[in-house]
């Protein structure tokens, strides 16, 4: 599925769990059911830059993830 920036996806699938690493910037990891903003799309290597928000706005989790090591699906709001 080819999606576009600015987007709303939900992670359906982590394939990579060495991305579970937490940072400065992150509230938390990233987890499956996560509802995402698509910040950029990535060509080489093919990925995502995805940003999970809470209710608030606030940022959860900013991170980049190659194509490869996440799935998703488009959220129709």
């Amino acid at each position: 599925m080819s999606f576009k920036v600015y987007e709303i996806v939900r992670l359906i699938a982590i394939n990579n769990g060495d991305l579970l690493l937490s940072d400065a910037f992150n509230n938390r990891p990233p987890k499956v059911g996560d509802i995402a903003t698509i910040l950029e799309i990535y060509s080489d290597p093919p990925g995502f830059e995805l940003e999970c928000s809470d209710e608030a706005g606030n940022t959860v989790w900013l991170l980049g993830f190659q194509e490869k090591d996440v799935q998703l699906e488009l959220v129709n709001i």
